[in-house]
């Protein structure tokens, strides 16, 4: 483990690290929540019998007085965290449309304000301790509205199933009525029951994923745009700009601009 660059403000700490490659961190307990912008190289966390693969160019929130255990790909990973005191999410519970979601780790595609966060490591001078407390709030509340891409609890063996058809076909045509029939249930259980378990829409986990499946595109190689929604499952390139715009904040290209080049 190398470390980069660190910034400790009241409540919080930032570091830019550099991991070496296939190293495992025994399962244990962290007492302070952890923000996780992966910026090269990848991951893999194990968080009871869920485990989380973080490639490049993917943010994770992970809740403190939780039990992890974490491998490191064999290309390393260089990445951007913070640690969150736990008495400050405490202290802003009321100021977070719904709390409940940061009670299991979340995975998302990055927003613009993790990009905050990292610039802040560059800066810190005397307005860090205050930018870096409204960033991860806001950062947080952003995190809290998307649909998740986790299961707060085990599934049952069916939607088990359609949870990973959904990851291996993200990019291919789905209807709720295909998935059903995939998965030998009516339509309406299971809309009713990945809601529950997953937070959100089916539609919407298809979309976040192929977003996600885009960020990696984007900063792993220089093909076309265009090239790339086709290959996310995009209808269009337009269709592509106008969802990944929404959910990371920022237009691809220039995703691809300010995350390549720092």
């Amino acid at each position: 483990m190398r470390p980069l660059r660190t910034l400790d403000v009241p409540g919080f700490r930032l570091c830019e690290t550099v991991y070496d490659s296939a190293r495992m961190f025994p399962t244990q307990s962290h007492k302070w929540a952890h923000l996780c912008l992966t910026v090269e190289g990848g991951y893999q966390l194990d968080w009871g019998r869920t485990r989380l693969r973080c490639g490049p160019a993917s943010l994770l929130f992970q809740p403190p007085g939780q039990v992890y255990g974490a491998h490191i790909s064999a290309a390393g990973i260089r990445c951007v965290t913070v640690d969150i005191d736990p008495t400050v999410l405490l202290g802003a519970a009321e100021a977070l449309p719904d709390f409940e979601p940061f009670d299991a780790p979340r995975r998302a595609p990055p927003h613009w304000l993790a990009f905050q966060l990292r610039w802040e490591l560059e800066l810190g001078d005397d307005l860090s301790s205050t930018s870096v407390e409204n960033t991860v709030f806001a950062l947080l509340v952003e995190l809290g509205e998307r649909p998740g891409l986790e299961t707060r609890s085990t599934p049952p063996p069916w939607l088990k199933r359609v949870q990973e058809q959904i990851e291996d076909e993200s990019r291919q045509h789905h209807t709720l009525e295909s998935l059903a029939q995939a998965a030998g249930v009516h339509h309406v259980h299971l809309a009713r029951e990945f809601r529950r378990r997953f937070g959100c829409t089916v539609g919407h986990y298809i979309r976040q994923r192929r977003v996600e499946f885009a960020c990696h595109r984007l900063t792993a190689s220089r093909d076309p745009l265009s090239e790339i929604a086709f290959d996310a499952g995009f209808a269009d390139q337009s269709h592509f700009t106008k969802t990944f715009r929404r959910l990371v904040g920022m237009t691809p290209g220039l995703f691809r601009t300010r995350f390549v080049a720092r």
